[in-house]
């Protein structure tokens, strides 16, 4: 009897071991790999994997030992998919990880961000996570406006991340303090140590609610998203489409299961409707707000054309009262931002497909409100004659690399990808102020990358002769209509209203970078031929 149980047990790990190798090879010519594809896969069965120790909900090691997260189920499908296993690093902490892959003591990250230090040693898969930064504070803090609020803090990064890499290469002025895990940095903040903590939004909300963090709140979003990818030490050129094919192959269901296994809160009876009228009314009074304020700054303009003096009081009143609104406006704007964020990367399970579009359409229209407000508070600046302009020296080649770094995420999105040529400019600088001509850059690359077709290459050129340096963005879109060429650097000008409005776009970001160049002793201009090529430049004395 024990010997048949034997035999039994036998022949049932048998099939078991006939049926996995089946699922293997019917996945990997799913895959459809060529035969040296297939060849790589054979002589490399266990892959080292570059994880993240401590990074929840996207990947950690728990208590067991066990590999645990959003990472974590995606390499198990990929694991099945190929037919290789993942050997994974359970003790590093995360310097120590990155510095192994470098060395190549470990062969692949499971979940990192794309960045220009990263590129030199491992080649990136296409994003398959994003997610907004936010800035953490206690609840005590007010709204804090993006970088130029930060300045005055001491923030919380964890260090070889890529928040701890874009503030070293982009804003070495403000103060860090350097902390070993999210966790660490979170706690930081809650104990009073340091003013904020800046991490994506999802690991953020799932650290303070698992440790009871109630004194903390999201008081501001960075200007980048969390776009994250996998990615593979750069000797090993082959299994970078390899791993790409297999994810490529995870399905919208199997991936919607993931992440709602993961990301927040579970309700177990459907939609909370309670929670999404809670986010979503505060964002239809916002946006009433700002349409009946316009209208009323509409019939403003009316009675200046009647009375001159009038005009005046009424636009010192506009300022004075834009001035004391935009905190208070963007306040409730960000946490309606963090709250729609997390429910549309799937913090409730079993949404109601309405309910799915809904979400997305107020989640879309708040980062539009965001732009807008913003660009609103400049353009008043600007005609008020009170915006500032800090002017240092600055290195072009440095400000070009920062330019592109930091829009490199939005690219990605539209796969679209930078080039850089910087020519004979490398060593010549110029006195303007950094952020300002930061801005007025992001302005061009943003516009170059989503009317750039799919695929495409936007260029940034620098150019030096007679003492003067011309800083160009070239795209190869529908370009600028003859038409409209007159009048482009006009406020809220739009070349095609439907059009702008389907990418995004308020009409001010053109009008806002001419005023920023002009004053700073500048010239801006363009060319354009439609369907073809399309160049915004500015130039500045050397």
């Amino acid at each position: 009897m024990r010997l048949y149980s034997l035999n039994l047990q036998a022949t049932s790990l048998i099939i078991m071991m006939l049926f996995a190798s089946t699922l293997f090879a019917a996945a990997s010519d799913e895959l459809n790999l060529t035969d040296d594809q297939h060849a790589w896969l054979s002589h490399h069965k266990v892959i080292r994997l570059a994880s993240d120790i401590a990074w929840p909900p996207f990947e950690w090691i728990d208590s067991d030992k066990q590999y645990q997260g959003i990472a974590a189920d995606y390499m198990r499908l990929i694991e099945e998919k190929l037919g290789i296993r993942f050997e994974i690093e359970t003790d590093k902490p995360w310097s120590e990880v990155v510095t192994a892959v470098k060395e190549h003591k470990l062969d692949v990250f499971s979940c990192v961000a794309k960045n220009a230090l990263r590129q030199q040693y491992v080649n990136f898969t296409r994003p398959y996570l994003s997610f907004p930064m936010v800035i953490i504070t206690t609840n005590e803090v007010n709204y804090i406006d993006g970088i130029k609020d930060l300045k005055n803090l001491h923030v919380s990064v964890v260090k070889g991340y890529a928040t701890h890499e874009y503030f070293k290469s982009n804003h070495p002025e403000i103060k860090l303090h350097i902390v070993k895990t999210s966790e660490e940095g979170l706690e930081a903040v809650s104990q009073g140590k340091v003013n904020a903590y800046v991490d994506n939004i999802a690991t953020a909300t799932t650290i303070i609610q698992t440790r009871g963090l109630t004194n903390l709140k999201i008081s501001g979003e960075m200007p980048i998203r969390y776009e994250l990818s996998m990615a593979v030490r750069k000797d090993w050129p082959e299994f970078i489409n390899i791993l790409q094919r297999a994810l490529d192959s995870i399905t919208d269901e199997q991936r919607k299961i993931i992440h709602n296994k993961w990301i927040g809160i579970r309700y177990e009876h459907g939609f909370d409707y309670s929670l999404f009228w809670k986010s979503f009314i505060p964002f239809i009074l916002i946006v009433s707000f700002l349409y009946f304020y316009n209208r009323k700054l509409t019939q403003e303009i009316n009675q200046r054309k009647l009375a001159e003096e009038s005009a005046n009081k009424a636009n010192q009143a506009k300022s004075e009262f834009l001035s004391v609104m935009s905190h208070e406006l963007r306040t409730p704007l960000t946490s309606i931002k963090g709250a729609l964020g997390l429910l549309t990367g799937g913090t409730i399970s079993e949404l109601p497909e309405s309910a799915l579009k809904m979400l997305k359409i107020a989640n879309e229209n708040s980062d539009r409100l965001t732009i807008l407000i913003n660009d609103i508070l400049d353009i008043e600046k600007l005609l008020a004659g009170k915006m500032e302009f800090h002017k240092d020296k600055l290195k072009i080649s440095d400000l070009i690399t920062k330019a592109s770094i930091a829009n490199q995420g939005y690219a990605d999105q539209y796969n679209v990808s930078f080039n850089i040529e910087i020519n004979d400019c490398s060593d010549i600088s110029i006195t303007a102020d950094e952020n300002r001509l930061m801005q007025v850059l992001s302005n061009f690359l943003s516009n170059a990358v989503k009317y750039s077709p799919k695929g495409g290459v936007v260029r940034i050129s620098a150019q030096c002769k007679d003492h003067k340096l011309r800083v160009s963005v070239i795209d190869h879109g529908k370009g600028v209509p003859i038409d409209f060429q007159n009048h482009i650097f006009t406020h809220f000008s739009q070349a095609d209203s439907s059009d702008t409005r389907d990418k995004g776009g308020t009409g001010l970001g053109l009008a806002i970078s001419k005023e920023i160049i002009e004053r700073q002793g500048g010239i801006i201009g363009f060319t354009s031929i439609p369907d073809q090529q399309t160049i915004f430049y500015f130039e500045f004395e050397t």
